[in-house]
């Protein structure tokens, strides 16, 4: 009964992204016909070809998807390495204010981000970083910071000392003990974390739509909302076609790494 009802949540769940897929391989006349058809034949990749390299509406849509690949790449960078060097001080360092310092992050994790949009523009700008890509990626990676922290703490929690104290007998400073045992043990978890500020980088919408007012520096959900406007109500064919695309480098992301991901958070939650 259990797995019936598993099966059938998780057909609802595909069915809206299978439509979207099927509805991008359509021609006009196809995507408006009554009743549907869910196996488009010929499939055609027109809308996929107009997308990306078609009229200037449009064109736009390539820079796009790079724009946003630099974007949540570099995202995921600035997390992993500024996130794994607080964890393992806040883990493993002794010093005045530690626990103040982790409870502050943690409860930073309560904050709506749109408590923060006005004074984070602010500072942007003074930056001069508006429409540029640190503009976007430096608030990006703060957003997941904290929980970044959180994340690698708990699970530097669960490593066994013993390991640490090995490599300083054999000679190891602080920086060598770091990348070379707790960096490698530690996969798994900067997987999971990787993905996951990777994720939340590449479907940001309200970030970049303050943020960016150049089109060229149009991130991939800012430049989909404006195709959608480009064209009517009965022109669904280009806009299924930007939906699956942006899908696609998260769907290669998960379908690659889910085996760490379920691992690397199974791993930070050993210990609390």
């Amino acid at each position: 009964m259990l797995t019936a009802a598993l099966l059938a949540l998780a057909v609802l769940w595909l069915l809206p992204i299978v439509w979207v897929v099927v509805t991008s391989l359509k021609t006009t006349a196809e995507i408006v016909k009554v009743p549907p058809e869910w196996i488009p034949w010929p499939a055609t990749g027109a809308h996929y070809h107009e997308v990306l390299l078609g009229s200037s509406r449009t064109a736009r849509i390539g820079r796009a998807f790079a724009n946003s690949i630099v974007v949540a790449v570099g995202t995921a960078v600035v997390v992993l390495v500024t996130s794994a060097m607080s964890a393992y001080a806040l883990a493993r360092l002794r010093f005045p204010g530690r626990g103040t310092v982790f409870t502050v992050l943690v409860g930073s994790l309560m904050i709506p981000n749109a408590v923060v949009l006005v004074p984070q523009y602010v500072l942007v700008q003074q930056l001069g970083w508006l429409s540029t890509f640190q503009g976007l990626i430096v608030p990006e990676a703060a957003t997941t910071f904290a929980f970044g922290v959180f994340l690698l703490r708990q699970f530097f929690l669960t490593m066994p000392g013993e390991l640490e104290d090995a490599a300083r007998i054999d000679g190891a400073n602080a920086w060598q003990v770091f990348t070379r045992i707790v960096l490698p043990l530690s996969q798994p978890v900067l997987a999971a974390l990787g993905i996951f500020a990777f994720r939340s980088a590449w479907n940001d919408f309200l970030w970049p739509l303050i943020a960016v007012n150049k089109p060229d520096m149009f991130p991939l959900p800012v430049a989909l909302a404006l195709l959608r406007s480009a064209y009517s109500s009965e022109s669904y064919g280009p806009i299924m076609a930007g939906a699956a695309l942006s899908a696609l480098p998260l769907f290669v992301v998960f379908l690659v790494a889910n085996r760490r991901i379920v691992e690397g958070v199974r791993l930070s939650g050993l210990k609390g």
